[in-house]
């Protein structure tokens, strides 16, 4: 079984040609190349070339191929992310339209760095703007090779270089005039991880030194998120520096305060909930108050002894009930508290009527 290597251009692929023997393979298309230990596939730019191409060559080789790995140039969408920097990814996500899709695609490998696959070229700074809520990165291929990768149930990874910097409108500017050096610094790299495979040392993924928050956060010792949690991290993040209502810096010191007012005796995933409920307060204050409001108004239920539930994004209007029945006088405690309480201000406070 061998790894497929899948590039949009020729010329990021470059050095893999000059330094492996590759044979052209008799296919449908051109683009698919061969040797020992490889494939290697030419998609051309853009998500539907790329899904359309990567889906014929893994469901005709599926018997040969064991997983998938996207080797690229990306834009970068965050100050973090410098030209010439190397980036494993973490996640994959696609814009579509004015949106963003429902799915994304994580690897098995840790790293910090998110990209979004663009269906049309990026071409302003307002666009990267709008793009930079979601990623660190943009291109144009990740995403449609990870879904068919999640489709023939093949692991994938994703090494990008970064071809231009947030405030530049000179997208894929790299790729046209270094095209050999930033393909050597692609094989370098991939063969460096290779051999820390085969050698069974640590995978180590690199990723661009920085001291920004979040990196201070998920390494910070005291510390545990989840794969969800560090995703939600990021958006809070994102969010608190576009609207300025911290600095990179105020965020450590918060969290550092945070830490040092808690419990002793709280444990890692328990601090980082906490963590995260403050920041989107932080972010959010009105939905602290929508939710504040509605604890007002299931205090008939939960004085009942009733464990009562809402959505925690505050999308959908519904209240959830969990109560024990053991015995009449918990059955009447119940209808009692039912009657007690009023439904419609629950409606009210969806509706954006907060005030009594």
């Amino acid at each position: 079984m061998v790894k497929i290597l899948i590039f949009a251009h020729r010329g990021e692929a470059q050095a893999f040609f000059t330094q492996w023997d590759l044979t052209p393979v008799s296919f449908y298309f051109s683009g698919l190349f061969k040797n020992r230990d490889y494939f290697v596939l030419i998609t051309g730019e853009g998500p539907k070339e790329a899904s359309e191409k990567t889906v014929a060559v893994l469901s005709s080789f599926k018997d040969e191929i064991s997983s998938v790995v996207n080797i690229g140039i990306a834009g970068s969408l965050s100050p973090k992310l410098k030209v010439g920097d190397l980036a494993w990814i973490r996640s994959s996500y696609a814009q579509n339209a004015e949106r963003c899709e429902f799915k994304s695609y994580t690897t098995k490998y840790h790293t910090s760095i998110d990209c979004i696959t663009a269906y049309s070229r990026v071409t302003t700074l307002e666009e990267k703007k709008t793009l930079s809520h979601f990623a660190d990165l943009v291109d144009r291929e990740l995403w449609s090779i990870a879904s068919a990768a999640h489709l023939f149930k093949m692991d994938f990874l994703s090494l990008k270089l970064v071809s231009d910097e947030s405030d530049s409108a000179d997208f894929c500017q790299l790729v046209k005039d270094e095209a050999p050096l930033l393909s050597k610094k692609l094989f370098d790299e991939f063969i460096r991880f290779e051999s820390s495979q085969k050698t069974a040392a640590p995978v180590v993924l690199h990723a661009p030194k920085s001291n920004s928050a979040e990196d201070f956060i998920l390494a910070h010792p005291k510390l545990y998120f989840t794969t969800s949690q560090t995703r939600k991290l990021t958006t809070l993040l994102r969010g608190l520096l576009m609207k300025k209502i911290f600095t990179e810096e105020e965020i450590k010191k918060f969290t550092d305060s945070i830490i040092l007012e808690s419990s002793p005796d709280i444990t890692s995933k328990e601090l980082s909930k906490i963590l995260l409920n403050t920041l989107s307060e932080k972010l959010n204050p009105l939905n602290t108050k929508i939710k504040e409001k509605i604890n007002e108004a299931i205090l008939p239920l939960t004085d009942s002894g009733a464990m009562v539930g809402f959505d925690p994004e505050l999308e959908q209007e519904y209240i959830q009930l969990n109560y024990q029945i053991r015995n009449t006088k918990d059955q009447k405690r119940l209808i009692l508290a039912l009657e007690q309480f009023n439904y419609q201000k629950i409606r009210n406070i969806f509706s954006g009527k907060l005030e009594d």
